[in-house]
């Protein structure tokens, strides 16, 4: 279960009596074990909820963890036995690649056909990166304390306020209590990036959307997505996606307009 926006509370009773509860907040998720459960949930009140919930059962789990060496089977082999025990896996910060596959699928188009071939696709792309979280144990392992953890995000949102002109790394550093190396590494295990690694992909996804637009020149798109020139945006666009961003935009407009490329 991934939270977006909001919270939840969770409640889950099992046959055998036994019951479990965990709570969600905006950017958690957690990785449950609900076998014949009654349960009930409490959203946030006063907070709009956004929650996107994947169900995958024990067997399949089971056939992908071994295919993947996940370090987790021997804590899962009670429930790959069929113990019908309720139980919270992992709760956990949700990390950048879930993160932007979740605002995908909320953001599914429209057409009924293109959506279910398009959610299919999420749908698996979601149990991929959860099954190598699983396997990497991403958030536990590799940070080392949980607060360096939380920094890490506020130095992204500190990032993100102004990709334009934002703080030098040793300045971002400094505002969030840590050092640049304790920084950099910390994002490398939250993000899978360095600082400006993240801030680089934020600023292409920024370009991308613009383009997409076709509302803006590449040179104003350049600019406002934080490159220091076109032919900056020009290399890192092309060395990313493969195409420049003039091609791509013409593309994208060729299609909308239903125009053969």
């Amino acid at each position: 279960m991934y939270c977006i926006s909001g919270g939840v509370q969770i409640f889950a009773t099992a046959n055998n009596g036994k019951t479990i509860y965990t709570q969600l907040h905006e950017g958690t998720g957690a990785v449950l074990h609900l076998p014949l459960c009654n349960g009930y949930s409490i959203a946030k009140p006063n907070s709009p909820l956004q929650l996107v919930e994947l169900q995958i059962a024990p067997e399949n789990l089971q056939r992908l963890t071994t295919a993947t060496g996940c370090p987790l089977q021997s804590k899962l082999k009670h429930i790959f036995e069929g113990d019908n025990a309720p139980s919270v896996l992992q709760d956990t910060p949700l990390p950048l690649p879930i993160r932007l596959t979740l605002k995908q699928i909320l953001e599914c188009p429209p057409n009924k056909e293109m959506s279910d071939l398009f959610l299919e696709y999420k749908k698996m792309e979601l149990i991929y990166q959860q099954v190598t979280q699983l396997n990497s144990n991403l958030l536990k392992n590799k940070c080392n304390k949980r607060h360096h953890m939380h920094r890490a995000y506020l130095a992204r949102k500190i990032l993100m306020e102004d990709m334009v002109t934002p703080p030098s790394l040793l300045d971002l550093a400094v505002r969030v209590g840590m050092n640049k190396t304790q920084l950099n590494k910390t994002f490398r295990d939250v993000f899978g990036d360095t600082v400006f690694g993240v801030l680089r992909s934020e600023r292409l996804k920024c370009a991308r959307k613009m383009l997409e637009d076709g509302a803006s020149s590449v040179t104003d798109v350049a600019y406002e997505c934080g490159f220091s020139s076109p032919s900056h945006l020009t290399k890192a666009f092309t060395e990313e996606f493969g195409v420049r961003p003039k091609q791509y935009q013409t593309a994208v407009l060729n299609q909308q307009l239903g125009t053969p490329i």
